[in-house]
Formats: structure tokens, sequence, C-alpha cells
């Protein structure tokens, strides 16, 4: 419901969501999928409220999906939620260092360029240039 009604975020917010959120994200006895699903939504919210920001937890959580196998649309939903937070304005270049982040956007730019999957790499630049850091690739003239 936050991916796909940002008109909701408000709410969740007003409502203590994201207390309910961050801790279901770092919950032990949570599901590795429950956590990245909290992580998720947490994400979806940061990027649509400026004055919310993902913790390190969060990031961390959307991160470590990178390497695993498209298998159950976890990798897609991490890297589209990571993208909007990189691009939105509560985005913090510090702690996207401080946890691998930029070098894991890095690595997908020129994975996605080298697989062809060329808007997404595009997606991925526009979101390093958003935390400050130079592009991976020049782009090609058409």
């Amino acid at each position: 419901m936050i991916e796909v009604t940002p008109a909701t975020h408000e709410g969740v917010v007003e409502a203590g969501g994201v207390a309910v959120l961050s801790s279901l994200a770092q919950e032990a006895g949570a599901s590795d999928d429950c956590k990245l699903a909290a992580a998720i939504a947490l994400v979806y919210l940061a990027s649509s409220c400026p004055d919310l920001a993902a913790d390190d937890t969060c990031l961390s959580l959307l991160l470590s999906r990178l390497d695993q196998p498209e298998d159950d649309g976890w990798r897609r939903d991490s890297i589209n939620a990571l993208l909007a937070l990189a691009t939105s304005s509560s985005a913090c270049a510090e702690q996207w260092h401080r946890v691998g982040g930029v070098a894991a956007l890095q690595a997908l730019a020129r994975e996605t360029a080298e697989g062809g999957v060329e808007r997404q790499a595009e997606r991925c630049d526009e979101a390093l240039v958003s935390l400050g850091v130079r592009r991976v690739r020049m782009r090609t003239a058409a």
C-alpha cells in the first residue's frame, strides 16, 4: 500500500507507522522477507517525506539484497527503493558512504550498463549524482 499509494504516506507517518516499521526491520524474530518489506516501506516513506530519513539498518537491508538472485522480486524492489531514496531530498551522502551504498550503486550502474539495461544504468547514475558522486560512465552520443 505504501509503495503504490503515496497519498497514504502522511497518514502512516502521523499514525506512528515509522516507529513500527523501524522496529519490524530490526526485529530478530522476523523473517528476512518481513524485515525487507518493512525496510522498503520505510524507503518509500522517506522518498516522499523530506524530513524523514532511512536509518542505517534500513539502508543496509536493502543493499544486502543486491547480491541476491532475482527469484522473488525482492532484488528488483530493493533496487527501485534504493534509487528512490538516493534521489530523494532526505538522501545523505555520508550515510551512503558509511554503509557501502555508494560503492554498491557504482557496481550496479556498471552491471546494468554492461548488461544493456540502459534505463536502470541511467537511474543509477542519477542517484549517484544526487549523492554528490560523479557518474560511473559517460553517456554515449546517440
